[in-house]
């Protein structure tokens, strides 16, 4: 017989309603994206408190998360394990591989950080990332962080890809005209982007092509390096796709 931790949620009567989820599997997601989330360590007590659950459960969920090296206790608190690391490693693999020489290329072009962000529902997540340290540029964008797609070049250039929609940003419509998203600060404080979509079929977008900088203006053969990167990944993509790959998101 279940317990009551590892209860099926029921389904709701109404079309609204949540799907059924196993309990125990939820708390225990929504426990990594908590321990992922600040960056810093979180204590027992933190972590109950926060997902509001009594220690004695959290503890359980931990010691499980933990004999899978998901989470890794330390004499601060609880921090992910290299087992995250590894996943997000096999995360997209066709799109890791066809990107991950082509955004190192894109950072060696224009001596800046260069990234791949793809989109997660209503957000905007970093799959690659190729970090390059200078005056113009600052190692801020990790595999794994994600933002609203509404916010940021990243998210504006894949939402730029698409039919255009009522109520969206007049920065969409700009950069569906332009060809690639241009922001200053909106995910990072003093951080400007540049970013061109990657679409696996006209109007579908998969993924954005970016480079950040901490100048006010791109330069037009950073924009020229963006477009390129996009260009190239885009076409490999749709080769891929054709030849039977699967990625996800990509319809």
């Amino acid at each position: 017989m279940p317990q009551p931790d590892d209860e099926i949620a029921p389904a709701g009567r109404s079309e609204r309603a949540p799907r059924p989820s196993v309990q125990t599997l939820d708390r225990g997601l929504r426990l990594l994206e908590l321990i992922a989330m600040p960056g810093v360590p979180l204590s027992l007590a933190e972590l109950a408190a926060q997902m509001r659950l009594h220690r004695s459960i959290v503890y359980r969920l931990l010691r499980t998360l933990q004999d899978h090296q998901l989470v890794v206790h330390t004499p601060q608190g609880y921090v992910l394990g290299s087992r995250v690391q590894s996943l997000g490693r096999r995360a997209m693999p066709v799109l890791q591989q066809i990107a991950k020489p082509e955004i190192a290329k894109l950072a060696a072009r224009v001596g800046l950080t260069a990234f791949l962000v793809v989109r997660d529902g209503e957000e905007a997540v970093t799959l690659v990332s190729v970090e390059v340290e200078s005056a113009r540029s600052r190692a801020v964008y990790t595999p794994g962080d994600r933002h609203p797609l509404t916010v940021g070049s990243p998210g504006i250039a894949m939402l730029a890809a698409e039919p255009p929609r009522e109520g969206e940003r007049p920065e969409v419509a700009q950069a569906r005209a332009a060809g690639y998203a241009a922001t200053t600060g909106e995910v990072i404080p003093g951080l400007a982007t540049i970013s061109a979509p990657v679409t696996s079929a006209p109007g579908h977008p998969v993924a954005a092509v970016s480079i950040a900088y901490t100048v006010e203006r791109p330069t037009r053969p950073e924009v020229t390096a963006v477009l390129d990167t996009a260009r190239v990944i885009t076409g490999r993509l749709r080769t891929a796709l054709a030849t039977g790959a699967v990625v996800p998101g990509a319809g």
